[in-house]
């Protein structure tokens, strides 16, 4: 049997053949594809709608109010690539990967697909050049704005990208919950906290610690409400501002999901600059920054952030972050970086002392 068409058995272990080159770039170039088709099926809610079982096409296009050929052609699409399965002649299914685009799920990816294959994305992507000669975010070239600045002024895509950001929490969060002790600590200061899914889910499991969740005027009354909801009000409140001037005293932790990787090496010295001077404040010596974050392998190795390190490019100008990356820019800020804690989910738990 030919090693070129089949596993090859070396060393005890079975290998898949190299892909073919011209195959290998055809399905990179069309990649977009799947992404528009992916993204209709999770605005649509196609996922919530075929349920348990099988839906035949024509009553999935029905409840949508969309074409039914044009509807059966895009799952077709997702079906070939493990997304939904066609389980009879125009009758689909879901599989395990489907199952996350339902809005119910515990690990629900619904609000990360729309956003990340949000139509909006590919109209930055496609002047991706303009980064790779000058080195600057996309979407300011797009848009005239900064990226935050934009997401301001457009509700649509300001929503989508907040509920992608608290989906994104509900797998990092969890996971970084059971790898990392956030005990010993008596109040905890999420920094970029957004809308409070991150330190919601901490003072849950630690009912003795406090919470502080910082984040600008128009986003803390999204983490007000979630507060409110968990019945937290008497252990955390918000507090609003820029972290680039000063962040609230108080904490034992700053703590930070995704938010330095949005920023130059530059600005995020200032952010963690910030967060010593308000331990000098407290007169504290032994404060922590915990970071939950993607760590970039170095060489070959996939790795999403490998991805979101253009996301970066494409939007906040930030970067994604090697180990030595990472120690530098804390060195720079007056920490040490401590410890690296790998998680069930992409993101690392980040650790570091005043130095």
């Amino acid at each position: 049997m030919s090693a070129t068409s089949s596993l090859v058995e070396r060393e005890g272990r079975a290998t898949m053949p190299a892909p073919d080159p011209s195959q290998l770039l055809l399905q990179m170039t069309t990649g977009y594809v799947v992404s528009a088709a992916l993204w209709v099926a999770a605005e649509l809610n196609v996922a919530d709608l075929i349920g348990v079982g099988q839906k035949p096409v024509a009553e999935l296009a029905k409840k949508t109010q969309t074409n039914e050929d044009a509807l059966f052609r895009i799952l077709r699409l997702l079906a070939m690539v493990g997304i939904f399965a066609e389980t009879e002649a125009r009758h689909f299914t879901l599989t395990p990967s489907a199952e996350l685009l339902r809005s119910g799920h515990p690990r629900s990816m619904r609000d990360t697909v729309v956003w990340l294959a949000d139509p909006f994305h590919y109209k930055v992507a496609a002047d991706l050049l303009h980064s790779a000669r000058t080195g600057q975010p996309t979407v300011q070239h797009v848009t005239g704005k900064p990226a935050f600045e934009y997401f301001l002024s457009d509700k649509v895509e300001f929503d989508r990208f907040h509920r992608a950001m608290t989906n994104l929490s509900a797998m990092a969060v969890s996971a970084a919950l059971e790898a990392y002790e956030f005990s010993g600590c008596d109040t905890i200061v999420d920094i970029g906290g957004g809308h409070g899914f991150a330190i919601c889910e901490i003072l849950r499991k630690y009912p003795q610690m406090k919470g502080v969740l910082f984040d600008l005027k128009d986003i803390v009354p999204g983490a007000n409400e979630r507060i409110r909801e968990h019945h937290l009000e008497n252990r955390c409140h918000t507090e609003h501002g820029d972290f680039f001037k000063a962040v609230p005293e108080g904490g034992d932790i700053y703590f930070m999901k995704h938010i330095l990787h949005d920023w130059t090496d530059e600005q995020a010295t200032t952010i963690l600059q910030n967060c010593q001077r308000a331990f000098d404040r407290q007169g504290k010596r032994s404060g922590k920054i915990v970071l939950l974050e993607f760590v970039v392998p170095a060489g070959n190795v996939p790795h999403p952030s490998k991805v979101i390190d253009i996301e970066m490019l494409f939007f906040p100008g930030g970067r994604e972050r090697m180990e030595q990356e990472w120690r530098d820019l804390f060195s720079r800020a007056g920490f040490r970086l401590t410890r690296i804690v790998p998680t069930k989910s992409p993101f690392s738990v980040i650790e570091a002392e005043v130095a």
